[in-house]
């Protein structure tokens, strides 16, 4: 399978740690039981300590329009004609609707009225996910080309995270709240074809942290066990005891080492960061593949399942990223699973 062309789009917004311990006090002042001066200095802290330094939030801008604006800039580069597609996928984590599926709205909006259309859902595994799917498509003679369009927009307000997990109710609140305060919002288009070499792939899958990080709909108490951890900041809202996650975490030197035979092949491996750099860092060490890791999430933190398009499209855009080069992908995601690849662009 052949990555035709990749392109990644932020909101024009930049956001800094200031900026969020500016949108913390201000939803929280009102309701805050303690001392919210000393939680807004050790939100601060944490932000520092695990490398984030800025993202992106959506403003004037929509998902719709990031994501027209990327699929528009892949047709112009891979030069296939949007008519030639012959699936579109949606694969975000922020959606719009759970009927029908977001990609006959994008498709709608793109003029491509006769393409397949259906929506991937794995949380920040979802990019991932979507392309073995394609993959497995093209394998089976069933397709030719295939584009991948997601976009992130945790902060839209009465979003997923927004002002949900900026509004706290107490220090506690911290521990299933801070998760989001890392995160970016963008949109990413990827066109698939049939041509290269098969990507080379590894999962591994663990459901004891299932509710750890979760954004639970109504009804959702009759579709899963009972748990303390789910809507604690209300339906609809990100909820993720980050900390517990990263701790149940251990699965990333597994998985990594899967491709371990492939090191000195790869020019780098894409890291999805949903946190802590250093802890990625010493994972990445003890799987042996120390320095070998990009990172995104200093600038743009996390940006769920655009984190990996968007990792190709700034180093093919850069020109670090050249035909030929091979590639590893890295990440785990909620549920839990985790997964490396090996391509070649």
């Amino acid at each position: 399978m052949k990555i035709e062309s990749v392109k990644f789009v932020h909101p024009k917004k930049k956001v800094s740690n200031q900026d969020i311990l500016d949108v913390v006090r201000e939803h929280s002042a009102p309701v805050f039981d303690g001392d919210l001066d000393t939680a807004l200095a050790s939100i601060g802290y944490m932000l520092d300590s695990i490398g984030v330094q800025e993202r992106y939030w959506f403003t004037n801008e929509t998902p719709l329009e990031l994501m027209v604006q990327a699929a528009e800039a892949a047709f112009e580069e891979s030069r296939i004609d949007r008519q030639d597609i012959d699936v579109l996928i949606f694969c975000g984590i922020a959606r719009g609707f759970l009927e029908p599926a977001d990609s006959y709205f994008i498709a709608q909006a793109l003029g491509m009225d006769k393409v397949d259309c259906f929506d991937v859902m794995d949380a920040c595994m979802a990019w991932s996910r979507a392309t073995d799917i394609a993959e497995s498509f093209f394998k089976s003679g069933k397709y030719k080309n295939a584009l991948i369009i997601n976009a992130e927009s945790y902060f839209n307000k009465g979003g997923v995270s927004y002002p949900s997990n900026f509004t706290l109710k107490n220090f506690r609140s911290l521990e299933h709240c801070f998760g989001a305060y890392c995160g970016g919002d963008g949109a990413a288009a990827t066109i698939l074809s049939a041509d290269g070499d098969d990507w080379e792939r590894y999962y591994i899958s663990k459901k004891e942290g299932a509710d750890l990080c979760t954004i639970p709909l109504a009804g959702y108490e009759g579709r899963c066990m009972d748990s303390s951890l789910i809507a604690l900041n209300g339906l609809g809202s990100f909820t993720a005891f980050s900390s517990r996650v990263f701790a149940s975490f251990e699965s990333m030197i597994e998985i990594l080492d899967k491709i371990s035979h492939r090191f000195d092949e790869v020019k780098t491996i894409y890291a999805h960061t949903g946190g802590d750099v250093n802890a990625y860092e010493k994972w990445a060490q003890e799987a042996g593949a120390g320095g070998k890791i990009t990172y995104l999430f200093p600038n743009y933190g996390n940006l769920g399942t655009v984190s990996m398009p968007a990792s190709l499209a700034l180093d093919i855009e850069s020109g670090k990223l050249q035909r030929g080069d091979k590639v590893g992908c890295w990440l785990g995601s909620s549920g839990m699973s985790f997964t490396s690849y090996v391509l070649t662009y």
